[in-house]
Formats: structure tokens, sequence, C-alpha cells
């Protein structure tokens, strides 16, 4: 009886968490552990779409490079050039571009027809006489007659949220001449 009593009174002196007490601590717990995974979750779907905005920003500089190679005079001569860009004729690097009008030539490129594209991309290539067609006196009809041009190059793809983007770069390319 001694003993009874004896362990009666412990446990009465002992302190501990009820369990109102514990299960409170759980939720606030678990509340913020659901934070915190929401967090990563968009945190890593904006990195996916920051890739993809590099990605995006490094198809449309290559090829804005590609055409600026290729429209450059070479000053010994050579087979490239600004004649050589705008001419839209068979051999001409304008040859495969489509033809809107007398100002304009288009080209866009999927991964089916370019496989340096990654799936999902889509590159368009705009040239345009510049000034804007409205006030331009040259046209693709006289490519030798061209001084300047406009290159666009477009490159869209559909972000993981199904939202459609795009990036462009854009510059102005002027016929060069070499004196010698």
């Amino acid at each position: 009886m001694k003993l009874c009593k004896q362990m009666k009174t412990q446990m009465q002196s002992q302190s501990g968490f009820t369990l109102i007490e514990v299960l409170f601590s759980i939720s606030i717990f678990s509340i913020a552990i659901l934070g915190l995974i929401s967090m990563t979750n968009s945190v890593s779907l904006h990195q996916r779409g920051a890739d993809e905005m590099t990605e995006a920003t490094l198809i449309a500089s290559d090829q804005m490079e590609a055409i600026k190679r290729v429209s450059t005079n070479e000053p010994v001569g050579g087979v490239f050039g600004f004649e050589y860009f705008v001419n839209d004729q068979v051999g001409g690097y304008l040859a495969s571009y489509s033809t809107p009008d007398n100002f304009t030539r288009i080209l866009t490129e999927t991964s089916a027809e370019d496989p340096d594209l990654p799936p999902g991309i889509t590159r368009t290539t705009t040239v345009e006489v510049y000034p804007a067609a409205a006030q331009a006196t040259e046209d693709f009809l006289m490519a030798d007659n061209i001084h300047m041009v406009e290159v666009q190059v477009d490159v869209s793809w559909v972000s993981p949220t199904g939202t459609t983007k795009n990036i462009a770069v854009n510059t102005v390319l002027q016929r060069r001449q070499f004196i010698q």
C-alpha cells in the first residue's frame, strides 16, 4: 500500500505535456513545413523560367551573330557580304525566306526544321528594308540598291504554366564600302 501511495504521489508531481499541447505543436509545425514546401515549388518554377529565358536569349543571340557574320563585307573580297545577305534569289542568304511584300523577308523555324533548336521552341527571323516600308525607297526587287536592313530574331516557347513567352533581339545592318 505504501508503494502504491508513493507511485501515485510521484505521478501527480511529474510535469509533462498534455495531449492538447502536443497536438497544437504538431499543427503549427505542419503549417510551417507546408509553407516551406510551397515556397520550394515556387522557387523551382521560377528557376525553370529563368533557364528557359536564358536558353531563348542564347538562341536569338546566336542567330543574330550568324547573320552579322554573313552580312559583313570582307575587305579582300570573299563569298559573303551584304550583297549575298540581301539576295533572295537562288543561292542568296534570303532564298529560303517567305516574301510577304517587297520590303520584308521572314523565316520561321521549329525544332522539326532545325535540329539545333530544342523541342517546343520557335525562332522567327525577319529582315526588313530600313527605314520602314512606308518610307523606304529601296526594296528586295533591286537588292543591289539596299543600304540598310533591320533584322529581328524572335524566339517563342510555351512555359510549364502554359503561358506563351517570347524574346526578341533587333539590330540594323548597313552596307559597308571599303575604299582601296
